[in-house]
């Protein structure tokens, strides 16, 4: 799904690098840009997308900015996000513009990825449909993260349901497919998968699930390697 790409337009580093951690922990493609000129010119070459753009870097020509964007690129949907405060008549400009939705900078994290699914399935159904749908590089496990369901290839090639998953071995398994081939830290792993409470959860258990979510896997267990000392990696055989 490299063709959709979600825009963070801000000068503001850190939520750039905030946002950017939570999009790609979703699977999305992402792209961090700090002005306004910037983003046009990255939107402008893309098929479609989500920019969520600061109203700050827009300061002064929010409606010609937002216009240029939607003209220049008809397939990028604007989200308008800004600090808490923004007075209704600047957020009114800007949907009047064409932005598509507004939000405020300091929504939940959790919040804010529910309502890009939302935006996602309103303006794009068919895609938000397939973003969902998630395959290992070789095309031998497949999940679908709204459904809640896997499949692993049977051995005449045919999809075969993967029954019995645990809600945290599912967590485990859509990690490593939104990032195959990259090796994920246990903390990592912890912190993504048991969030504010993971300081409460060990090390090891991480390692428990790991060898449960093996098994369920049967002969596709070995796409699961230990990285010694550091986590694991999903990659095919």
């Amino acid at each position: 799904m490299g063709q959709l790409t979600f825009w963070i337009a801000t000068a503001d580093i850190q939520r750039i690098k905030r946002w950017e951690t939570l999009l790609l922990r979703e699977g999305w493609q992402v792209s961090g840009v700090t002005s306004a000129e910037a983003l046009l010119v990255d939107s402008s070459q893309a098929r479609l997308g989500i920019a969520l753009v600061d109203w700050e870097l827009l300061r002064g020509r929010t409606s010609e900015a937002i216009r240029r964007i939607r003209a220049q690129a008809p397939g990028v949907s604007v989200v308008m996000t800004s600090d808490p405060g923004l007075a209704p008549d600047r957020v009114i400009e800007g949907l009047e513009a064409g932005a598509d939705d507004y939000f405020v900078n300091t929504t939940d994290d959790r919040l804010l990825i529910a309502k890009l699914k939302t935006h996602l399935r309103r303006i794009l159904p068919s895609l938000a449909a397939a973003l969902d749908v998630l395959k290992s590089p070789g095309g031998e496990v497949k999940l679908d993260r709204s459904r809640q369901q896997v499949w692993v290839k049977g051995t005449r090639g045919q999809w075969v349901a993967l029954p019995g998953l645990t809600r945290t071995e599912f967590q485990f398994l859509t990690l490593f497919l939104e990032q195959p081939g990259k090796v994920l830290e246990r903390h990592f792993i912890l912190e993504t998968v048991w969030k504010a409470t993971c300081g409460d959860v060990q090390s090891g258990t991480v390692d428990k699930h790991i060898e449960s979510l093996r098994r369920k896997l049967g002969r596709y267990n070995g796409m699961i390697r230990t990285i010694y000392g550091v986590g694991y990696v999903f990659q095919d055989k």
